[in-house]
């Protein structure tokens, strides 16, 4: 089902197996091990990280979520921080609270650069929906390549001048990418409402955004239930 057809579908199978789908990507399945970890962080988790293993750990993110050329630059600009200063804004995270949370650009700018050096919109935004999972989802070009073809989406023309500004900019705008995560933010909650649940959440939306775009080839298809089995203990620090 394409994500045209699936936005309006009140049929929560429907959601699951394109949840599914997203595991089974080629770009998902041959770091496997990587995918788990990120699939398990949550907030517990960053809690017990001292001050080296939060280091560590940003340094495992921008590897995982920065593929392209500019990897190295990044990583550079991460060696930027101090330990103290990442540490600090580690505090910070922990300190927010609901309405706080309910704020997406006080979070974004929060993690963003130049606060933690070498995130951009959507590195801030991956960042924060892998440790409030409940509130954020990824904005990047492959989920605006996959909102764009919602017919439904009131914010459709939107989206298109969005995407015109990103392919050119190479940059996102702050007020562009809190629409996103509204959108995100939205779908969820419908979700939940008409299946009566509370697993349907923004990152896991944007995870499906990010994959509808993408084919994935048959040989594929076996990996469609990773995420089923996937421990569902936090990662060890």
């Amino acid at each position: 089902m394409d994500i045209n057809n699936l936005w309006e579908s009140q049929d929560e199978n429907n959601w699951i197996d394109a949840l599914d789908r997203s595991w089974a990507n080629p770009t998902v399945s041959k770091s496997r091990d990587t995918e788990q970890f990120m699939h398990k962080v949550e907030l517990e988790y960053i809690q017990r990280l001292d001050m080296q293993e939060w280091y560590d750990f940003l340094n495992k993110y921008f590897r995982w979520k920065f593929t392209d050329n500019h990897l190295h630059e990044r990583l550079m600009d991460l060696d930027k921080n101090s330990f103290e200063h990442l540490f600090s804004v580690k505090g910070s995270l922990l300190a927010l609270d609901k309405l706080d949370l309910v704020d997406s650009r006080k979070c974004l700018n929060l993690v963003r650069s130049p606060r933690i050096r070498g995130l951009d919109y959507p590195g801030a935004s991956g960042l924060l929906a892998l440790i409030f999972e409940e509130w954020y989802g990824t904005v990047d070009r492959c989920v605006l390549e996959s909102l764009r073809r919602i017919e439904s989406l009131p914010e459709k023309p939107r989206i298109g001048e969005i995407r015109a500004w990103v392919k050119i900019q190479k940059d996102w705008r702050e007020s562009d990418a809190v629409l996103i995560i509204d959108i995100m933010r939205r779908k969820a909650a419908q979700l939940n409402r008409w299946f009566g649940t509370n697993k349907w959440t923004p990152r896991r939306i944007a995870m499906i955004l990010w994959t509808s775009n993408r084919t994935v080839r048959a040989e594929d298809h076996g990996m469609q239930m990773v995420r089923r089995r996937v421990d569902e203990q936090t990662p060890q620090s």
